[in-house]
Order: C-alpha cells, then structure tokens, then sequence
C-alpha cells in the first residue's frame, strides 16, 4: 500500500484549500494507519477529521484528490486492524455522494467502479457498525439493498436497511420490479414477529403509501407503549444518516410528524399514548405525549382543543415534571383554559419542578391564571415573578423549551389589575435600581404599558431609553409585506409593523382583506417564534387583523 501512496504525485493535485495542502494527504493517511485499539480515541477522531478536511466538498476542475487517496482509503475501511472502521466508510459515503460532471466526473466514476468489487465486501463485514455505514454507498438503489436484505440478521442493521428501502423505493421508477419487492418486503415485515421492526416497517412504508400510518395507529400504539419493548428501541433503532441510535420516544416523534397532515389523528394518537403511560405507570410516555403535544400545538392551532383536555388530565400527575408541561400547556393556551381554573388554583403552591426548565409548577398554575384573567393569581405575583432572578446576571433558554415567561410577559397584560400590582412593581424597580439588577428594563417597560411613568420619583429622563421600534413603512410596502407572508408561509421580520400599520391608517385594500383571510383560515400559528412567545404573538397579530373590517 505505502509504495503505490508514494508513487502518487499528489504535489500535483489541487487541495481543499490553501492551508489543506493534498501533500497532506498520505500523511494523515499513515497517522491513521498507525492507530491501532490502544490508540486514544481522541486521536483516531482527530486524524478522521483532518483527513475529510483535506477532501473539497464539491469535485472541483482538474485532478480530483479524493480520486487518488480512493483506494487506500478502501485499503484502511477493509483492514479489520483500523480503528472505527465505520468512520470511514463514512467518510468514503461522503466521498461517492460528489461529482461534478464532464471529463473530471468520468474519471471519478471509473475510479469508483474499480474499488467496487473491494467495496461490495463491506457489505458482509463481521462488524455490524460497518455493514450499518455501507448501506449509504447504496442508499438510492433498491436492488442492493434487497440483496443485502435477504442475507442480513442483525436487527441494527435491518432496521435502517428496511427504512432506506422505503425512501429508495418511492424515488424509483413505478414500472420497475424493485418496487413491487421492495412492498413484499415492507408487508412480511409488518406482519412478522419482531415489534421494533413492525414499526420500522410502518414509517419506511410511508413514503410510498402516507395512509400507511393511519391504518397503523392502533397498532403502533401497542408496541410503542409496551414497557418490555420500549428499550429495544435505543438497541436497534438506527438510520443511515445518525451515527447514535433512537430511543423509543423518537420513533414516537417520527410517528407523530407522520400522522400531523389529519390533525385528529395525530392528537388521539398522543391522547392514546399519554392515557397507555397512565394505565401502566410509565411517567416517562406520559412526559413524551406532552412533548408531542406541545409540539403539535405550537405550529397548528387546530390541535388547540386536544391537547387542552389532555394537559387538564394531566395537571393532577404524581409526576412533577408531567405537572410542570401540563400547567405551561394550559397557560399558554390562555383563555381556553378557564374551565380549569380551580385545577389551577390548586397548584399555586405546588413546588414540583422539571428536570431540565426552571420554576415550578405553581409558577407555571399562577401565569395560567393571570392568561386566564383569575384574581387568584394576583397575590405575591410580582414579588414571586422576580424573587428567583435577584442573584441572576441573566437567564439562558432554548427557543422551544417549556420555559417560564419573561416578567414583561407575564405582568404588561395585566393593566387592569394595576390598582392592585403597581406599588409592587414600583416596589420591585426601585429595588432592581438600587442593586443595578438585569429586570430593571422588564419593569419599565410593564409601567410603560400600563400608562404609569417608567422612573421612579425623583429619576432623570435619562434614566429611560425607549426601546427600539421599528418604523411604520409606507402603505404600499406594507401591503406587500402582508401579501408575502400570506402567500409564501415565510416570516418577513417587518410583518408585524406592517399589519400594524394597514390596520391603524385603515388601508386595507381587496387584496390585503382575501390575503389575511385566507391566514386566518389557515391552520398554521402567525408567529416567528417557537416557544411561548408563538402564542402572544398569534394572539396579537389574529386582535389586528380581527380589527381591520371595523375601520372607517
């Protein structure tokens, strides 16, 4: 091997890069090639990455570098003495995926077609890891993959065999008998004895039959929530593109996006799974119907309804992070949940927290409240909101977690009840003003919304900077604004402003009028963001466009 990797002028080949030189090539080749099960895996990870470093994403014009290393990469996937064989063969999947046409792609692909007797091998390699990763050098074409199907045992390795032969099947030609097998195939497996590989037969059926799923769902419900099969799933459960295997509460999430097109029968599929976790004492199917549910509701307000009565049944959980998702479930939602607000109520002191968010239940029952319009949600709220960010610099969050509001969030609705909250809140900022403390601007700007001044006696104007607002654009690039988003379903950052400023000038033409009316009919949530603030921001752009007929 080394003699034919010295033989080869790689001076000059065209590298990756200025500073990824293809004279690096062979040397990261030998690194590699030294590693052996001693090596510090750190290392081998390192040395893996250099070398897809040193190949271009794209084939680029002339002398292809990836087409000269080729065979020793094939030479080191095939040498059972490698470390992480199955990073290479990843790396050779990566490399079979480029070309760039003409004369450079035909030597390319003729460089391919003479390792492909060696390539064939891995398919039988005793590692299953290995096998699993060289499914993806075939991942388009159904005839190897069923040849490999026939002869393949390893459930790790049929799992994602079975779904790539799902995708590849609806991208091939109907007329082809590839498809016909491939139906065969997904049909016994369906019907067979092995749960993990119903299921798995059921999702790769999907891209060529979508009803697959729905005539599934009973079915589906029964595997996903049996306690002894739940752990197979993290065992076996592997697609081509993941290098880690699923759990089951991601198979139920794939599941899930599968049946969201019939919104009725995605949310009775999470209704069955969070009633089956009740049944059997499984908290953690519980918490992952609550998961699926807050997914369903955040981007599709037909969902509302569902997930209402859901979390409801849920607020009363042994389980306090099942509580903590059912109680931000019912606040989010709003005024929908008042029917539940003695439910609520009842947990105003419920201490229970989530594992991963912060507040606790009774923090998420109290801001339900206040969504509500409960009185009961009035006493200690302000002091309760900024008591748990005195000590704070400030608060990280991801965008989709089930995370408590911003105080400004909570309390600038509220201006009704301000006879009863402003001496708190001027209380609060006079204390965030001593202590320099990161709510002060949260607090000016509920004073702000409520009509009050935002200083405190005595304050400079200086004290208080107005936050930014965007301007109002004139009303022919409003209109357009409004109309794109209507049309494409793509968040224009500007549409807020300028929906705001057609219905405030009264400047709703036919057009504009057709437009929103088909948003509103739509089944999506008007909003940019993906955690609580989606609904807020719904629920103020829906209170514009609700006012446009009544303007003069």
């Amino acid at each position: 091997m080394w003699e034919a990797l010295d033989a080869v002028d790689w001076q000059a080949l065209e590298g990756a890069g200025p500073d990824r030189p293809a004279t690096d090539v062979p040397k990261v080749l030998r690194r590699i090639a030294r590693t052996d099960a001693s090596t510090d895996p750190e290392a081998v990870q390192r040395a893996y990455c250099d070398l897809q470093r040193l190949f271009p994403a794209p084939a680029r014009p002339g002398a292809d570098v990836a087409t000269a290393a080729l065979p020793f990469l094939v030479d080191l996937a095939l040498a059972p003495q490698t470390p992480a064989r199955h990073d290479m063969v990843d790396l050779l999947a990566y490399l079979a995926g480029h070309g760039e046409g003409g004369e450079a792609d035909s030597v390319r692909e003729a460089a391919w077609q003479r390792q492909w007797p060696r390539l064939r091998r891995l398919f039988d390699d005793g590692d299953p890891v290995v096998r699993r990763a060289a499914l993806q050098l075939v991942a388009d074409r159904t005839g190897p993959l069923l040849e490999r199907w026939h002869r393949e045992t390893d459930l790790s390795v049929r799992v994602p065999l079975l779904l790539a032969l799902g995708r590849a099947a609806a991208e091939e030609d109907p007329t082809r008998s590839g498809r016909a097998e491939v139906r065969a195939v997904l049909d016994d497996a369906l019907h067979g004895g092995d749960p993990v590989l119903r299921v798995a037969a059921v999702i790769a059926a999907a891209p060529l039959d979508p009803q697959s799923v729905l005539r599934a769902g009973p079915m589906l419900v029964e595997i996903l929530t049996d306690p002894v099969v739940a752990p197979e799933f993290g065992a076996v459960w592997y697609t081509l593109d993941h290098e880690f295997s699923y759990e089951r509460n991601d198979v139920v999430a794939r599941v899930v996006q599968l049946l969201e097109p019939d919104m009725a029968a995605a949310t009775s599929f999470v209704a069955a799974l969070a009633e089956a976790g009740s049944r059997i004492g499984d908290a953690e199917l519980r918490r992952c119907a609550l998961d699926e549910a807050w997914g369903l509701v955040l981007t599709r307000p037909s969902a509302e309804e569902a997930v209402l009565a859901l979390a409801a049944g849920l607020l009363a959980d042994p389980d306090d992070d099942v509580r903590y998702k059912a109680a931000h479930l019912l606040a989010v939602l709003g005024r929908r949940a008042a029917p539940y607000a003695d439910r609520l109520a009842a947990l105003l002191d419920d201490a229970g927290e989530s594992e991963f968010f912060d507040g606790t239940v009774g923090d998420h029952a109290r801001w339900a409240l206040t969504r509500i319009g409960d009185p009961r949600a009035l006493p200690d709220l302000v002091e309760r909101l900024v008591a748990p960010y005195r000590d704070m610099l400030g608060r990280g969050y991801g965008q989709s977690d089930p995370r408590q509001p911003d105080v400004a969030d909570v309390l600038r609705p509220l201006r009704a009840h301000r006879g009863v909250l402003l001496t708190a809140v001027r209380e609060a900022l006079r204390d965030e003003v001593a202590r320099a403390g990161w709510l002060v601007g949260d607090l000016r700007e509920v004073l702000r919304a409520w009509g009050e001044s935002p200083l405190l006696p005595g304050e400079p104007e200086s004290s208080y900077a107005h936050p930014w607002e965007a301007p109002w654009p004139e009303p022919a690039q409003a209109e357009a604004t409004v109309l794109a988003y209507a049309a494409d379903g793509q968040w224009h950052w500007t549409f807020p402003t300028a929906l705001d400023a057609l219905t405030r000038r009264g400047h709703h033409t036919a057009a504009v009028r057709e437009a929103l009316t088909a948003l509103v009919a739509a089944d999506r949530r008007l909003s940019e963001y993906g955690d609580y603030r989606a609904f807020l921001q719904d629920e103020q752009i829906r209170a514009w466009i609700d006012r446009m007929p009544t303007l003069p």
